[in-house]
């Protein structure tokens, strides 16, 4: 059996897909994404940006692009490398795009592109550095992605707009000579705007309220470290600490290098994760308002399809507040039912609450059970999963180097929907469990491949508590 992997896949065109693990949790499995991208200034064909937007995404200056984020994509990113001359005439273009709100951001130190260094490596990163990055959104994509539950949608999505473009300044870019539009609104996130100095090096400002009645609050902010662990998960060393004066308000200098997120935290409250960040040396400013929510109370119970109590299953739960907002807290969001079934949560923030659960052999369709908090006696059901199997009959061609099966809903693919592909393994087959019985169509391909070369789909019907073994005859 095999499962999707990270991995660097290559097609044909030369075009790149980078496949990243996420914290994100689909149908209480670990869930894989496709992030698509590439290397130069090639003009990418317009995906549905806003009218005007391919004129500033295929500058000449781009050095790099890609898509994400991951689960729906959408959101397009040209990094670019130029001097205020290049950057005007980008500006120009960037001045007609039919947006309400058209912004530039200024940023101390360099920019760092993301496909020319995804894993960050330190001999990289030279190679890596650009001077604006150009970020465009696919309308009818970020309202889908808007629409989904807090689990599957990162914090602040589309809080820039349509577009930005982020200026970093310590580079060949000197701002003072750059032409800006009128049309363009312009924000100063430099530390001398900001009453900082340069010595002051990377700073993270915010305020900290309750979220319902807006009121500052005495409260402690730390930014800790994220070091992966071998074994899974990551350790969180404390990097920098600070709190919070009289209005709600705090700020940390200096802080050190590394991957790490910010997290504050007041008696009574649920602490709250309100930034990720890849921190380094450079002089930096960044802005991290945000509030807190009491905590308060979650009990239920899970059964199977026939009313009986299931034990030993993973509760996971996704927190927003009452205004919509995602909330990420460090308190144990996930915990287990006992025998009788039963589970429950003390450290739930006031809001709503998506419901995740997990058993092998067991499985609940769609998104997520969405309910407000604090709530009592929540009824979750789950029910047996299917199974399939499915192993490809090379005996009419050669088998390639990489070949993919895909497992996608009788209709078509859907939000809320389970579907799957991944290689198959050395024997030829591989198997997909914690499936919600129904109809599915099954095809396979060479990966890389055409569509010329994708099997004819077959369809199936999976049933509750069985695995079914399924052959495919390789073109």
């Amino acid at each position: 059996m095999t499962s999707p992997r990270a991995r660097i896949l290559f097609n044909s065109s030369g075009l790149r897909a980078l496949i990243v693990a996420t914290a994100v949790v689909l149908l209480g499995q670990p869930a894989w994404a496709l992030i698509m991208g590439g290397e130069g200034n090639k003009p990418i064909t317009d995906p549905g940006w806003p009218k005007g937007a391919a004129a500033v995404f295929n500058t000449e200056t781009r050095v790099a692009w890609w898509e994400g984020p991951p689960f729906g994509g959408g959101q397009w990113h040209a990094e670019c490398r130029g001097d205020a001359t290049a950057l005007s005439l980008v500006l120009q273009d960037y001045a007609k795009v039919d947006i309400p709100k058209k912004r530039v951001v200024l940023h101390d130190g360099f920019g760092h592109s993301f496909w020319l260094n995804t894993n960050n490596d330190k001999d990289k990163q030279a190679k890596a550095l650009v001077d604006w990055i150009i970020m465009v959104w696919q309308p009818d994509r970020l309202k889908m992605l808007q629409g989904l539950p807090a689990a599957l949608r990162g914090p602040g999505l589309g809080e820039e707009g349509l577009a930005q473009i982020d200026v970093y300044t310590g580079g060949f870019v000197r701002w003072e000579d750059v032409i800006v539009p009128k049309e363009i609104e312009v924000i100063d996130e430099r530390l001398e705007a900001h009453g900082f100095k340069v010595t002051d090096g990377n700073v993270l400002e915010g305020t900290v309220v309750d979220h319902d009645t807006n009121k500052p609050l005495a409260a402690k902010v730390v930014i800790e470290g994220i070091d992966p662990r071998t074994q899974g998960g990551a350790v969180h060393p404390r990097m920098a600490e600070g709190g919070t004066d009289e209005k709600g308000h705090w700020a940390v200098k200096n802080v050190v290098s590394g991957r790490g997120r910010v997290v504050i935290s007041a008696e009574g409250y649920v602490p709250r994760i309100i930034a990720y960040g890849q921190y380094d040396d450079k002089p930096r400013w960044s802005q991290h308002n945000s509030s807190l929510c009491k905590a308060t109370t979650v009990t239920g119970r899970v059964v199977d399809a026939k009313g009986k109590p299931l034990g030993e299953v993973d509760v996971r739960m996704e927190f927003e507040t009452s205004k919509g907002e995602r909330y990420d807290a460090t308190t144990e969001t996930a915990v287990k039912t006992d025998a009788a079934g039963q589970f429950r949560n003390d450290k739930v923030p006031a809001g709503a609450v998506t419901l995740w659960v997990h058993k092998p052999g067991y499985v609940r369709p769609g998104l997520g059970s969405k309910i407000k908090a604090p709530a009592s006696d929540v009824k979750l059901e789950m029910q047996l999963a299917a199974r399939v199997q499915v192993k490809v009959d090379f005996t009419a061609t050669q088998r390639p180097e990489g070949y993919i099966v895909k497992v996608f809903p009788e209709g078509g693919e859907a939000v809320g929907k389970w579907s799957g592909s991944g290689n198959i393994d050395a024997d030829g087959q591989i198997t997909y469990e914690h499936i919600p019985p129904g109809k599915y169509t099954i095809s396979g391909r060479p990966n890389p491949g055409s569509d010329a070369q994708e099997t004819a789909a077959v369809t199936y019907d999976l049933k509750p508590g069985e695995l079914t073994a399924v052959t495919i005859k390789a073109k």
